[in-house]
């Protein structure tokens, strides 16, 4: 009884124990600070969100790991922050010459004095996280270090790509730091495999002259690399780009960047741009240029992708008007309904059919989707629905 007893109560401690170790526990970040000044220990603070998955699996798994819990709360003071928080977003303001968050969660090192150390993000196992850790401490890797050796020497190609590599952690273009080291360079000594490195992975802004000097060399630059990595530098560099302009409905900047993604002229990148111009004509409510968009590449990116087919046809049907819209529209479902049949399928192209007012045709594909479903068991309720509501003209 002696033995249970005494097997509880250690049990308790270590819980206890676990419970109080909690790492990035949300705290305020200027007692934070005040602290790390008086240990003279530095800060890892962690700006996740809420709805991030990432975030969740670190918390779940690798922050209450008790080897990852014991290398950081001995080196670091450790905070968590909503980053989209009043106290985040405040936060983020404060500290946005440092570093810029692209992703979730990411992890922020710095000093007592703010000086940036590092910066992760993303979603990291327990050994790369512990190291990551132990990485920013060692001065050399640490970013002022870093900044320090390569302004110093921005002939250094070592120290260039080290400094590009943090840079972007930390969320910034490292263009212009290949650009200071480049103009070290002769036209001839651009073309190795290493410079190709520095050029691949520094050069982020489509806009550079960098870019059109890659397109106009795209052989030279394949025989120090190779033809498929000269192709996937410029595939990112135009999601890169233009993905983020799309998203966020900016017509002004993507309309004057997407002709430097044309140039290309690589069918990855065009297929991405078709789906970039339906992005951003859907974010603007532009529905004419939505449909003209369709009109023109439909057949050439998207006639063998049903999920794509459908998803411009229930747009069509939604908000496109004129009767030589919608009959296309009709046409794409039914090559989305070669593809694979659903009912779902069917019920877009009955409803097309009846917002032509030809109700036989609604009703026959109607019928059909009804059949479908019925031979695999599924309900029918909203296909009876929908027969019901044609069979009333």
């Amino acid at each position: 009884m002696k033995k249970i007893f005494i097997g509880c109560f250690i049990l308790l401690l270590h819980f206890s124990y676990g419970q109080q170790k909690i790492l990035f526990a949300e705290k305020n970040y200027d007692a934070v600070l005040k602290e790390s000044k008086l240990q003279n220990k530095p800060i890892v603070v962690m700006f996740f969100a809420t709805w991030c998955e990432h975030c969740k699996k670190m918390k779940e798994s690798v922050l209450i790991d008790s080897d990852v819990i014991n290398s950081y709360s001995s080196n670091y003071i450790c905070i968590g922050i909503d980053a989209e928080s009043t106290n985040g977003i405040s936060l983020k303001n404060k500290l946005q010459d440092k570093f810029k968050i692209k992703a979730f969660p990411t992890f922020v090192f710095l000093d007592s004095n703010e000086n940036l150390l590092s910066c992760i993000s993303g979603e990291f196992k327990k050994e790369d996280f512990i190291n990551e850790g132990k990485n920013a401490l060692i001065p050399e890797n640490q970013f002022n270090v870093v900044k320090k050796l390569f302004n110093e020497n921005p002939s250094n190609p070592d120290y260039c790509l080290k400094f590009i590599t943090i840079a972007r952690k930390a969320g910034f273009d490292a263009t212009p730091i290949t650009q200071k080291y480049l103009k070290t360079k002769t036209q001839e000594e651009l073309f190795s495999e290493l410079n190709w490195r520095i050029i691949a992975n520094g050069i982020n802004d489509i806009s550079a002259d960098e870019i059109n000097y890659i397109v106009a060399n795209k052989e030279a630059f394949a025989k120090v690399s190779s033809p498929v990595r000269v192709e996937k530098k410029l595939v990112f560099i135009a999601a890169d780009n233009l993905k983020p302009l799309a998203e966020v409905g900016d017509t002004l900047n993507y309309y004057k960047k997407k002709p430097i993604a044309e140039s290309f002229k690589i069918r990855k990148v065009d297929s991405l741009l078709f789906r970039y111009d339906l992005l951003i004509s859907e974010r603007t409510v532009n529905w004419k240029n939505y449909q003209k968009t369709t009109e023109l590449n439909v057949d050439k990116f998207a006639s063998k992708d049903s999920n794509t087919l459908v998803e411009i046809c229930s747009n069509y049907l939604e908000y496109i008007t004129d009767k030589k819209g919608i009959e296309n529209a009709i046409n794409w479902t039914k090559q989305a309904i070669n593809i694979g049949e659903t009912t779902e399928k069917y019920s877009l192209i009955s409803k097309l059919y009846s917002k032509l007012k030809q109700y036989d045709n609604a009703l026959q594909y109607a019928e059909k989707g009804k059949a479908l479903a019925t031979g695999f068991g599924w309900k029918t309720d909203e296909i009876d629905k929908l027969i019901s509501e044609i069979k009333k003209h």
